[in-house]
């Protein structure tokens, strides 16, 4: 997939934009603040969702309580793999505060439904934090994963938590009035039912990319690291045990219930205070464990190791996709490679170079000039084209 071109009007604080693109590395580059990440986040939306998991209002310029808010328009320009010199158009409107989007005249209900459609992977700096962040950063990765291979994820993560809201709120009622047990039992089992179905269908979404994600990885964790360094991932579900390579059974469904319906009962807890409610095991509880020399990394891995793991992850969602889709992935990287040393960097570089780029930079200082690079200054949300060169790091 290319992009050849974007036109932006009234996105934060991007007044008017039309940016035509070069198939290598294109770089936003200037002080923060400027509207260097709010372009990279005008193309991410028309890929299927923001990455900053902003609300749709954030997006819309600031006006006056009584002016009428100004459209807020993105169409992005494209061509697929598929059809190389086919232009495809994406069009992404706010308006009243309700957003629309189509492609090639295609209407969809919300940006979402064209997240897989678009291969693409962003690199922002809080995927530096994989490894020692929360384990819901790490469930929502390999979710991503399991999304832009297939769309059916979507719904069972979209099910499955609705069934922990709903099963909550039925133990907010059982605490307000204890009276209600016997009628909220019922209701209870039915929900439990739909959390226990969907967590398998969640889990199972998970693991049929684990593998590929567990072998990539290690790959290319050994190439960055030259041998030195032996990378081990692990899936850990609370239901199912720990898991490296080896999978559950899929086709025993009922054994597969059985587990969970076990593990539940004996975890989950109604009739507490509200705010000490939990279910507390299933497929929002899972985690991803990463081992360097067997030595676990997210309890005793240096900073350098952190991050070098938190790398190769967003690589291999890149490699992912050329190996199991048969696709060039657009890469986009939010002010990632001031984080990385010179080492790292190189690497990065040296593995996206089959790969349109687009990233964001303070400093132009970064690269060289003398090939296939385009490069704007960004000031105040205008774009100043500083011309062209070859990527590569100083």
């Amino acid at each position: 997939m290319i992009i050849r071109k974007i036109q932006v009007e009234n996105f934060r604080n991007i007044k008017e934009a039309e940016l035509e693109f070069c198939e290598g590395v294109n770089v936003f580059y200037g002080d923060n603040a400027q509207g260097k990440t709010n372009m990279l986040e005008a193309v991410s939306l028309c890929l299927g969702k923001g990455f900053r998991r902003a609300r749709t209002a954030s997006f819309v310029p600031f006006h006056g309580e009584n002016e009428t808010a100004p459209e807020t328009l993105i169409k992005l320009f494209f061509e697929s793999d598929a059809a190389p010199g086919k232009e495809n158009i994406i069009n992404y409107k706010i308006s009243g505060g309700r957003v629309s989007i189509d492609m090639n005249g295609m209407s969809f209900r919300s940006a979402a439904d064209l997240y897989g459609e678009l291969k693409h992977v962003v690199f922002a700096p809080e995927h530096l934090l994989l490894i020692k962040g929360s384990s819901e950063l790490r469930r929502y990765y390999i979710d991503n994963i399991a999304l832009m291979q297939n769309k059916a994820h979507k719904r069972a993560v979209a099910d499955y938590t609705a069934a922990l809201k709903q099963l909550a709120a039925l133990n907010n009622e059982i605490v307000a009035s204890p009276d209600t047990v016997r009628n909220t039992r019922d209701m209870i089992g039915i929900w439990s039912d739909i959390l226990i179905r969907q967590g398998i269908n969640l889990t199972y979404g998970r693991l049929k990319y684990f593998e590929l994600l567990r072998s990539t990885a290690i790959k290319l964790y050994d190439e960055l690291t030259v041998g030195r360094e032996e990378l081990a991932v692990m899936y850990r579900s609370n239901v199912f045990g720990d898991i490296q390579s080896k999978l559950p059974d899929w086709s025993d469904k009922d054994g597969l219930y059985r587990d969970y319906v076990e593990m539940l009962n004996k975890y989950q807890t109604y009739g507490v205070r509200p705010s000490e409610f939990r279910v507390r095991v299933g497929a929002h509880k899972d985690d991803l464990l990463f081992f360097i020399n067997d030595i676990n990394a997210r309890e005793f891995g240096s900073q350098g190791q952190i991050k070098s793991v938190s790398l190769i992850l967003k690589l291999a969602e890149a490699e992912i996709i050329r190996m199991h889709n048969k696709e060039t992935p657009v890469i986009l990287l939010d002010e990632v490679l001031g984080e990385l040393d010179a080492k790292r960097r190189h690497y990065v570089v040296n593995k996206l170079g089959r790969s349109q780029v687009f990233l964001t930079s303070c400093d132009y200082g970064e690269f060289d000039s003398t090939g296939d690079l385009r490069a704007w200054l960004v000031k105040r949300g205008k774009f100043h084209t500083s011309g062209g060169g070859r990527f590569s790091l100083l």
